[in-house]
């Protein structure tokens, strides 16, 4: 029995005093460090640069997207990932209406703005898999899905037709018109709503064989539609190289 005893006092004797305390503090950092992570820590999107993120670096990033080669200045850029440079399937940039202002840190609230009369525009370049052109979408997609009846006249040359409510573009409306070069001119808004406080207008259209430029803006600047077509599409021309590619893009298509 006393042998019994002894064993017995012997394991208990064998057990640090401090181990309970430590794996309770052990316990008690993993838990705060998991804590501070989720809710401070980087996203698995920011580590890997697929979140915006602006920067207010100027040196150009030589991009290349659907075969047209770019030098963009890296403060018009959104997304870490994409200032790699070479081949991308999409570059997303944003600036300021109406002169098209890059980023910069004494702006960044003016880029956070979501407001109805927000001056920022989100504009990008995507390889576009199966292009189609303004007229060819009019007819084979967006015909299909207008609410009956005569179009309205829009602003400053635009015709405004309303999409049916029963359609996937229920709650929009589509204005048709002609830009300054006489091409087909397709915008997109949203009407404001309960749900939709803050309205945006989108324009896409090919400016190469398989390149798409797309561009966003609070629909308040609708009236001003020309104007920002004309320094978009500049802009973006002003962004390709003259360096020769065996298939690089020609003039803008649609």
């Amino acid at each position: 029995m006393a042998r019994g005893n002894q064993s017995g006092d012997e394991l208990v004797r064998e057990r640090p005093a401090w181990i309970i305390p430590l794996l309770v503090l052990a316990g008690v950092l993993i838990f705060s460090g998991a804590f501070l992570y989720y809710y401070f820590g980087p996203t698995p999107g920011e580590i890997l640069g697929m979140d915006p993120r602006a920067s207010a670096a100027e040196e150009n990033i030589e991009v290349i997207v659907g075969n047209t080669r770019f030098m963009v200045p890296e403060h018009y850029t959104r997304y870490p990932n994409q200032r790699t440079g070479g081949r991308q399937p999409m570059l997303d940039l944003h600036a300021l209406l109406p002169d098209l202002a890059p980023w910069s840190p004494e702006r960044q609230a003016e880029f956070d703005d979501n407001s109805v009369r927000a001056n920022v525009v989100y504009f990008s370049l995507k390889e576009a898999a199966t292009p189609l052109n303004s007229a060819r979408r009019l007819k084979t997609i967006y015909s299909k899905y207008l609410a009956e009846g005569e179009p309205q006249a829009g602003p400053d040359g635009l015709q405004l037709f309303a999409f049916n409510d029963e359609s996937g573009y229920a709650g929009q409306d589509l204005f048709v018109g002609k830009d300054a070069e006489d091409r087909m001119t397709l915008i997109i808004c949203d009407r404001r709503s309960a749900l939709v406080e803050s309205p945006n207008c989108m324009r896409s259209l090919l400016i190469g064989p398989n390149l798409e430029l797309g561009y966003r803006y609070k629909r308040s600047h609708l009236d001003d539609w020309r104007e920002i077509d004309k320094a978009i599409l500049s802009l973006v021309q002003g962004f390709e190289t003259l360096e020769p590619m065996d298939d690089l893009q020609g003039p803008i298509l649609d």
